[in-house]
């Protein structure tokens, strides 16, 4: 994984709080969401008869994903 090209995500602090206690002692956060990203596309693609490289495939376009920018007050 390159750690230079990272996103940031903003979550409430008990939320984080949870995280930190689910992730444990040798797991960091961010390798924690990542497990439950990877779980939840496992879930979906067996429920779709795919494999998961192949839901990421057809779903993952990192350069097509468009966020909505929200002005800033």
């Amino acid at each position: 994984m390159d750690v230079t090209r990272w996103k940031s995500l903003a979550i409430k602090k008990p939320t984080h709080e949870a995280v930190l206690i689910l992730s444990g002692k040798y797991m960091g956060p961010g390798t924690y969401v990542e497990k439950l990203v990877d779980e939840d596309i496992e879930r979906i693609s067996k429920k779709e008869g795919i494999s998961s490289d192949d839901w990421k495939k057809k779903h993952l376009k990192t350069k097509e994903i468009s966020i909505k920018k929200r002005k800033r007050s």
